[in-house]
């Protein structure tokens, strides 16, 4: 299996089912940490599942 640790926003949508304006939304409002590339955005795989394993909850960038 040769999985892909960091997604983008679009492939993040595809791969876990959500609209694509979902994640960006989810993006912006720093629900998870990101890797910002130039204007691209990658989402890392395991951060983006330990996040929907939360329920969502907020990420808090102090601990």
């Amino acid at each position: 299996m040769n999985e892909k640790s960091a997604l983008t926003i679009k492939e993040t949508a595809r791969e876990y089912g959500f609209p694509e304006y979902a994640i960006r939304t989810l993006v912006k409002r720093g629900a998870f940490p990101v890797v910002q590339c130039g204007n691209r955005c990658y989402i890392v795989r395991s951060v983006f599942e330990e996040y929907l394993q939360k329920g969502g909850a907020l990420y808090d960038p102090k601990l």
